[in-house]
């Protein structure tokens, strides 16, 4: 094997080792965020049962209305982006059925 060869047979084992080793970093980014977003979210999800439990009777608009009031203080989270607020609000207002029949008990 010439120096070349064995040269670009070095720099090629190089930037696969480099890729896989950006790879698990993005991976474990990814799973670090996932963490702090869900921690984001079970906070969220604790104000707004917070509020609802201070309304005698709860609608479905007056729930909506908390959820779009508490995501709206989380809007300037700096670590949750415009979709992440946007999924969380959806998804929390998607749980208005399961909110319904707790205070219905």
């Amino acid at each position: 094997m010439s120096k070349k060869s064995a040269l670009i047979k070095g720099l090629a084992v190089g930037a696969v080792l480099a890729a896989v080793a950006k790879a698990v970093m993005v991976i474990k980014e990814d799973d670090k965020k996932s963490k702090e977003l869900a921690k984001i979210a079970k906070r969220i999800k604790e104000r707004v049962v917070g509020h609802t439990k201070s309304i005698g009777k709860l609608s479905k608009a007056s729930y909506a209305k908390i959820v779009d009031t508490v995501m709206a203080e989380y809007r300037t989270v700096k670590d949750l982006s415009g979709s992440e607020n946007s999924e969380i609000r959806k998804e929390l207002k998607n749980d208005w059925s399961a909110i319904k029949k707790m205070f219905k008990k």
